[in-house]
C-alpha cells in the first residue's frame, strides 16, 4: 500500500501541471468552478489590466499624426537692451529698440505632415504587443482551467480512495472481532488478534494520510476559484463504475497523421508565432527610425516689442514648416537593426522549438496512455481475481482452515488491486485532459 499512496501524492502534484481541457462530459459543478476561477483569479485580472494598458498605448501611438494645440504665456526681463541716442530738433533723445519687460501670450499648433511610415509602424508595434499579451492571457486561462479540473478530479479520486480505505478498515475490524472469538474458543493465537489490530491501525493511519491529501486539494480549489466552499458534490461520481464505463476511453494521438493542425492550435506555438510577428515589426520600426520628418507649426497671440511702441502688446501670427533629416547617428540605427534581426532569428528558432516540444509531449503522452491502458486492463482482471480470493479466504477463516498470514495477503491483494485500478483510471483521465491541452482545445468550449 505505501507505494500506492506515494503514487497518489505524486499524481496530485504532477496533475496540477498536466491537465486542463474538457473531458468527454464536463460535470456542472466543475464547469461552475472553472467559471469562478476565470472571474476571481488575481493573475487573470492583472493580465487583463495589462492588455487594457497596451490598448491605450496603441491609441497613444496613433496620436503622433494628430495636431497638438497648446496655450503659452511667457514673461522675460532683459537688461541692458539695445538703445540709441539720436538728436531730434536739436535735442538728444534716447530710443529703445527692445522692452525690458517682454510679454508673449499665444496659442500654438503643431502637426506632423509626413513621417515616411514611422507612425504606422509604431501603431503596428503596439498592436503586436497587445496580441502577445492576449495570447499570454489565453495560456493563463487554459492553465488555470486545467489546474481546477486536476484538483477537482483529484478530490474525487481521494474521496474514492477513502471509501476503499474505509472498506479495508471495516474488513480488518470484523476480522479482529472474529479472531477474538476464536481466541476465546482456543482456535486462534493472541498473535493473530494482535496482527489484525495492527492492520486496523495501519489502515487508519493511511486513511488520515489520504484525508490530508484531500484537504490540500480543497485548499487548492479555494485558492484557484476564490470560493471558500467550492462545490465538489459530483467529484466522487466521476469515479463510479457507471461513470467510468460510460466515458470515452482515452486513445493515443496519431502522430503519423496530420499534426499540422494540432501544432497550429497549440497555445504555446501560437505565442511563439506571435513573437515572430512582433520581432518582424520591430525590424520595420528600426528601419524607419532614420527617416526624415516633415512637420508644420504655427502660433497666434499677443506680444510686445514691436516698434515704435515696444511696450504695447500687438496681435501676431507665425506659421512655417520644418523638415528634419537625420544624417549621422554614430551607427545607432544600423546596430538597432542588427539587434532586431537577431531577435527575429531567435523568435523563429523558438517556433521550431515549440513545435518540437509539442511533438515530443504528444509522443510521451501516447506512451503513457498505452501503458496506462494496458496496466488498467491487467488490474481489472486482478481486481476480480483478488476479490474471489478474498471470498475464499473469508470462507476458510470461518471454517478455521486458514492462517492469519494468508488472510492478510488476500485482503492486501484486494486493497492494492482496487487502489491500483483507481490510480490508472485517474491517470487516464489526466492524460485525456493533457492531450486536449496540447491540441489547443479549451475546457469550457466556445
Amino acid at each position: 500500500m505505501q507505494p500506492t499512496l506515494l503514487t497518489i501524492s505524486l499524481l496530485l502534484t504532477v496533475g496540477a501541471a498536466q491537465a486542463q481541457n474538457q473531458p468527454t462530459q464536463l460535470p456542472d459543478d466543475l464547469r461552475a468552478l472553472v467559471q469562478q476561477a476565470n472571474t476571481n483569479y488575481p493573475v487573470l485580472k492583472q493580465q487583463q489590466q495589462q492588455i487594457q494598458a497596451s490598448e491605450v498605448r496603441v491609441d497613444i501611438a496613433r496620436t503622433a499624426m494628430r495636431p497638438t494645440v497648446s496655450g503659452n504665456a511667457t514673461y522675460q526681463y532683459l537688461n541692458p537692451v539695445v538703445k540709441a541716442t539720436i538728436p531730434i530738433n536739436g535735442v538728444d533723445r534716447t530710443l529703445q529698440f527692445a522692452p525690458n519687460h517682454n510679454l508673449n501670450a499665444n496659442i500654438g499648433i503643431g502637426q506632423t505632415i509626413y513621417d515616411w511610415g514611422r507612425t504606422n509602424a509604431s501603431v503596428k508595434q503596439a498592436t503586436d504587443n497587445v496580441q502577445v499579451l492576449r495570447r499570454n492571457l489565453e495560456i493563463t486561462q487554459q492553465t488555470l482551467a486545467f489546474q481546477v479540473a486536476a484538483a477537482y478530479y483529484g478530490v474525487g479520486f481521494l474521496q474514492k480512495s477513502l471509501a476503499v480505505q474505509d472498506s479495508v478498515i471495516r474488513t480488518a475490524g470484523a476480522n479482529v472481532r472474529l479472531l477474538a472469538v476464536r481466541l476465546q474458543n482456543g482456535d486462534a493465537l493472541q498473535y493473530d488478534v494482535l496482527s489484525q489490530q495492527v492492520r486496523v491501525k495501519i489502515a487508519q493511519s493511511r486513511r488520515i494520510e489520504i484525508q490530508n491529501q484531500l484537504e490540500r486539494q480543497l485548499a487548492v480549489l479555494t485558492y484557484l476559484t476564490g470560493n471558500p466552499n467550492p462545490d465538489i458534490s459530483r467529484a466522487l461520481n466521476q469515479f463510479n463504475l457507471e461513470a467510468m464505463s460510460g466515458r470515452v476511453v482515452t486513445q493515443p494521438y496519431n502522430l503519423a497523421g496530420d499534426t499540422q493542425s494540432a501544432l497550429l492550435s497549440n497555445k504555446d506555438v501560437q505565442l511563439a508565432q506571435d513573437r515572430v510577428r512582433q520581432a518582424e515589426t520591430d525590424i520595420l520600426v528600426t528601419n524607419l527610425t532614420g527617416r526624415p520628418s516633415l512637420s508644420f507649426s504655427g502660433s497666434t497671440g499677443f506680444r510686445n516689442g514691436y516698434l515704435p511702441d515696444i511696450n504695447t502688446p500687438k496681435f501676431n501670427v507665425a506659421a512655417g514648416v520644418a523638415l528634419a533629416v537625420p544624417i549621422y547617428a554614430g551607427k545607432r540605427y544600423q546596430l538597432q537593426n542588427q539587434a532586431a534581426q537577431l531577435t527575429l532569428n531567435a523568435s523563429r528558432y523558438a517556433v521550431e522549438n515549440a513545435n518540437a516540444q509539442v511533438r515530443q509531449s504528444i509522443a510521451q503522452l501516447n506512451a503513457d496512455i498505452r501503458s496506462n491502458l494496458t496496466r488498467l486492463a491487467n488490474l481489472e482482471t486482478q481486481v476480480e481475481q483478488s476479490q474471489k480470493a478474498l471470498q475464499i479466504a473469508n470462507a476458510r477463516l470461518r471454517n478455521g482452515v486458514i492462517t492469519n498470514v494468508e488472510l492478510q495477503s488476500a485482503e492486501t491483494g484486494v486493497e492494492e488491486a482496487e487502489l491500483g485500478r483507481l490510480n490508472f483510471q485517474y491517470q487516464l483521465m489526466l492524460n485525456q485532459l493533457d492531450l486536449k491541452r496540447l491540441l489547443g482545445e479549451t475546457l469550457l468550449g466556445n
